[in-house]
């Protein structure tokens, strides 16, 4: 990794760390550790079948995107291995907050389907921008939801719309005018020396020409909506079966509607492995938004941060094993990943 990345990785450490350490000193653990002994984990299978369907959908979605063709003699990957090479993604984005595993997943089809890297990156983009669609499905069911919107969930809402107009902003801008995106991108690169920059003008021209995916393909774009819509369910339905392993009543719009922030949350900057951050996005979801106490909140976060992370490792992994884990030393040695 380079000098830069590696100092912002060692800030995010020491700043989650730092909001891990506030976060357990505001709920001691014997508050929360109560919950533990009544834990019924044949819930607990069943929301980890859940979390990790909602990983399978939106995997779908994203080999709709793929930049292959029936005129083409490369081989599409099958869904199980589209799933396998975005959960490998999702593991380094998890362990690295610089988006270092969307470039990831764009590697693994370069390595194994003969792909350009920057003619895969594009479906990466898409597929992360459909994830945005959420903030439409809470805006929309928050006037239905007796709860009040605390003033920190009013700025993490507003800053996560933010996001959402300026992804729809970008795609839509694409589809209507590629050269204008183009020009603009090309523009942010202007300072480079010519030869680097004639290269990163000609993968820009190719990033804009894949961005426009759903043109004359209505129904794939519709497709796509749908698997969104069914990956947000199952998320609800995975952090609801949660509350139920706990013994904790809670109704499901409202685990939807939290999870589902909670997740768009890690659009904005995190630290590694969501590093106390997930915890503190709880208690003010949760806990100062919804109503649930301090020490449920505590209890049922601390549980999915280290599920989730057992998840995510073991089926990264297998991923990194079946798919090539030579990319993990590229980015650690801070060689190119598109050699």
């Amino acid at each position: 990794m380079k000098r830069k990345q590696i100092l912002s990785l060692i800030i995010g450490s020491v700043v989650g760390i730092g909001m891990l350490a506030a976060w357990l000193y505001y709920n001691p653990v014997h508050e929360f550790k109560a919950h533990y002994t009544s834990l019924n984990y044949r819930w607990v299978l069943l929301a980890s079948v859940a979390y990790l369907g909602a990983y399978f959908l939106r995997a779908w979605r994203w080999n709709l995107l793929l930049p292959f063709s029936s005129a083409e003699t490369k081989t599409k990957p099958g869904l199980f291995k589209t799933w396998l090479y975005a959960m490998g993604g999702n593991f380094i984005n998890y362990l690295i907050p610089l988006r270092v595993g969307d470039v990831v997943r764009a590697w693994f089809i370069k390595r194994n389907h003969n792909v350009p890297l920057m003619k895969a990156l594009p479906s990466v983009f898409i597929d992360k921008a459909f994830d945005t669609i959420a903030i439409l499905f809470i805006i929309i069911l928050l006037p239905f939801l007796t709860i009040d919107v605390s003033q920190a969930m009013i700025v993490l809402l507003s800053l996560l719309s933010i996001v959402f107009i300026v992804t729809v902003l970008l795609l839509l801008t694409a589809a209507w005018n590629k050269d204008l995106v183009a020009r603009i991108l090309k523009k942010l690169f202007s300072w480079l020396p010519y030869r680097l920059r004639t290269r990163v003008e000609n993968a820009i021209e190719l990033f804009v020409n894949e961005l426009n995916v759903f043109e004359h393909h209505t129904l794939k774009l519709i497709f796509a909506t749908l698997l969104t819509a069914g990956g947000i369910a199952l998320d609800g339905t995975y952090f609801y079966l949660l509350f139920v392993a706990f013994g904790i009543p809670f109704s499901f719009p409202l685990a939807l509607v939290g999870y589902t922030l909670i997740n768009l949350s890690y659009a904005l900057p995190q630290p590694p492995a969501q590093l106390g951050s997930n915890e503190w996005m709880m208690i003010i979801v949760f806990s100062i938004g919804f109503g649930l106490t301090k020490s449920a909140a505590s209890a049922i976060m601390a549980f999915a941060h280290v599920l989730t992370f057992c998840l995510m490792g073991f089926w990264g992994s297998i991923a990194f094993v079946m798919s090539g884990g030579g990319v993990i030393s590229k980015i650690f040695k801070g060689e190119k990943i598109d050699d």
